[in-house]
């Protein structure tokens, strides 16, 4: 009976990650595609072209968080070491890009401040659900050995793309 039960608490805590990041990258590509609906109308009206699209679509970076939020998308439907490294990666990254860019810019009011502490324990939570023992076993089929090979791969994508980012905002 305690086994069907962890079991079940297994399921719904990989479950509402995997909800979490299908949300999310929902929201990101609807807000990705407002910002470009409404540059295109502030710059062409109604008179822009698909091209015009396309061209804006390049040359911004309205649709960025969707394009990063792919690796987690695509981990949620792999249950094997790879899918795990995609959603772990993801959570490293806002972990390091949470810090990065706190570093960089500081924390000046107190809903800053606050939004950092929130930000920063959700994060460190996932991670942490993501790498309980249970999880990473039975639902990845990782094995004990591989755990920490498998999170320090996690962790450099997860920071490679964090410089990747910073930048291409410095240039």
């Amino acid at each position: 009976m305690e086994q069907t039960f962890n079991k079940k608490e297994i399921n719904y805590l990989i479950l509402v990650i995997k909800l979490l990041i299908l949300i999310f990258f929902i929201f990101v590509s609807i807000r990705g595609y407002q910002e470009t609906i409404f540059e295109l109308d502030t710059n062409y009206g109604n008179q822009y072209k698909l091209s015009d699209f396309v061209r804006l679509i390049t040359r911004r970076t309205y649709f960025r968080p969707s394009i990063l939020l792919l690796f987690p998308l695509i981990g949620i439907f792999i249950n094997k070491k790879i899918g795990w490294i995609f959603i772990t990666s993801y959570f490293y990254f806002l972990l390091t890009w949470l810090v990065f860019s706190t570093i960089s810019n500081g924390l000046n009011y107190n809903e800053e401040i606050l939004f950092f502490a929130v930000a920063l324990v959700l994060t460190l939570i996932f991670i942490w659900i993501m790498n309980r023992k249970k999880i990473v076993e039975k639902v990845y089929n990782l094995k004990k050995n591989e755990v920490l090979i498998t999170n320090i791969k996690a962790s450099s994508i997860g920071i490679f793309l964090t410089l990747y980012l910073a930048w291409t905002q410095i240039i």
